[in-house]
């Protein structure tokens, strides 16, 4: 089975009126195509001779780089041929992409992701892929073709797509691991440096919407009938940020063994750390509502999880399962926003007016407000990880005020 290799233009005009060189791999009718990386004009191309005419400038070195890309192909056949192989045009690209350019960046990736503790981190980073995937309309992508012509060029994609600079930061960095770790374990040697150094992208300190201590007492006196879904996730908001900023995945998985006396006690899933809070007056009002004859220490305190127990599902299955109702809070949450006059919120609002609450009431400023932002959140665990129980029930009272100021 005779296999041929020929060059020539794609009918694509690039911007600035070139088209790319394209090798076409023909075997019994059947044929593929694969970019040289080279680009001319079209009356700088010889389709006789199938090489650069000397009225390009550049035409001896792109010459010379399609003689060695042919040839490269050339003997990629010829090994298999000799070993007893027949290769389809399919197959020798493969082999011939994989020999130049490295293994698979995808197949990697989702091995990498794989083997994450954190479902949350799972899902962050497979969503990341998933939106490269997308880009390339699910074809493959190679090691040795990542460099700073496509990352540049992705990072204008991300940019058309409407996303902010702290979304595109976050999806490279993501990537940017991913490729650190196939370099690390020598999975890829890339020849001239990492491609990731080369693009520059800069993180923007965001605007997080919080409440004030004025729209948390509006939303507190803002009534929503008893039982329905708005109320659970007014109760859920509030006591997250009556309880200093617990997340949601922790509030909503809160059981009754959880609360002894005056005081909360729970590990965060997020950073396997242990806290236990003095319950604040409004906090006990909410849990007294949801406190109900015959319940079992292992009960929710909140309806949302009823009948649902993380044992019957896998790590990634239940994330989605508190990820689907997080959204459901929110929603609701933002109904209530627009019913009592206050600009729309979400769940994690909670943590935040918190922060933003307790710095003006503490002036402790990089301890409190810094501490409780994404970027260093280990500092706030640690701050009140370390703290003597008493010397964090005096930081709630001054944040809060005392039971008598209610």
């Amino acid at each position: 089975m005779n296999i041929t290799f020929h060059f020539e233009l794609n009918s694509y005009v690039r911007k600035d009126g070139t088209k790319n060189v394209m090798l076409r791999i023909t075997q019994n009718k059947k044929l593929k195509r694969e970019s040289t990386g080279i680009s001319v004009l079209e009356r700088d191309w010889n389709p006789e001779k199938e090489e650069v005419r000397r009225t390009d400038k550049q035409a001896a070195q792109k010459n010379s780089v399609l003689k060695a890309k042919k040839l490269e192909f050339e003997q990629a056949y010829m090994k298999t041929t000799i070993a007893g192989r027949i290769s389809t045009p399919h197959e020798l690209l493969k082999k011939v992409k994989k020999q130049i350019l490295g293994d698979s960046f995808f197949n990697f990736a989702y091995a990498h992701i794989a083997e994450l503790d954190s479902a949350a981190s799972r899902a962050g980073q497979t969503s990341v892929i998933k939106k490269l995937k997308d880009y390339l309309k699910q074809e493959d992508l190679r090691f040795g073709e990542i460099d700073h012509v496509f990352l540049n060029r992705y990072r204008q994609h991300l940019v058309k797509l409407g996303n902010g600079a702290n979304t595109i930061q976050s999806n490279f960095s993501k990537l940017r691991g991913i490729y650190n770790e196939a370099v690390e374990s020598g999975q890829f040697q890339p020849e001239s440096g990492n491609p990731f150094d080369m693009i520059r992208l800069k993180k923007q300190r965001s605007s997080r919407v919080k409440l004030s201590k004025e729209e948390i007492e509006i939303l507190y006196k803002h009534e929503v009938r008893e039982g329905i879904n708005a109320f659970h996730a007014k109760n859920i908001f509030l006591f997250s940020f009556y309880m200093q900023g617990v997340r949601f995945a922790d509030v909503i998985q809160i059981t009754w063994a959880q609360i002894s006396n005056d005081r909360f006690f729970y590990v965060a899933r997020k950073t396997g750390k242990g806290r236990s809070i003095l319950l604040h007056k409004r906090a006990a009002e909410i849990l007294d509502y949801y406190r109900i004859p015959g319940q079992k220490p292992t009960d929710y305190v909140f309806p949302l999880l009823k009948g649902k127990t993380p044992d019957r599902y896998t790590q990634d299955e239940w994330f989605k399962i508190t990820s689907r109702l997080n959204s459901i809070v929110t929603k609701n949450l933002k109904k209530i926003a627009t019913n009592a006059g206050l600009k729309p919120f979400s769940m994690h609002v909670a943590r935040h007016s918190f922060a933003e609450i307790a710095r003006q009431e503490s002036r402790d400023v990089y301890a409190v407000s810094e501490a409780l932002d994404h970027s260093s959140v280990s500092v706030t665990e640690n701050y009140f990880a370390a703290a003597e129980r008493a010397e964090n029930d005096a930081f709630a009272k001054l944040v809060y005020g005392t039971d008598e100021e209610k």
